[in-house]
């Protein structure tokens, strides 16, 4: 009967106070408004994700075909951007005056 009661006793004192429980909780409850938005933001990013490959399944070459139509489209635009401003200019034709 004295070793139930050492027990209890032994892990009543392991047991951390509740007022250094309560000071703990206190300290960490300060959480600013950009940890906050910051949170959601990548919870946002998550979802997307998530939308992304239920829409397409696990298929990452999709994903890599996307990026790459992107890629492509973009150096397409370039070039032509280019190609126009590259033919208003002829430094092959003889200056004219204006009359």
């Amino acid at each position: 009967m004295s070793d139930n009661k050492d027990k209890r006793k032994q892990a009543q004192d392991d047991d951390v106070s509740a007022s250094h429980q309560k000071k703990a909780r206190e300290e960490g409850s300060a959480v600013t408004d950009e940890e906050v938005e910051e949170f959601y933001a990548i919870l946002r990013r998550i979802n997307t994700a998530v939308k992304y490959f239920k829409r397409y399944g696990d298929d990452v070459a999709a994903l890599e075909k996307d990026i790459m139509k992107e890629v492509k489209e973009a150096t397409r635009n370039e070039k032509e951007e280019n190609m126009e401003e590259n033919l208003s200019l002829d430094l092959n034709i003889t200056p004219q005056t204006p009359t």
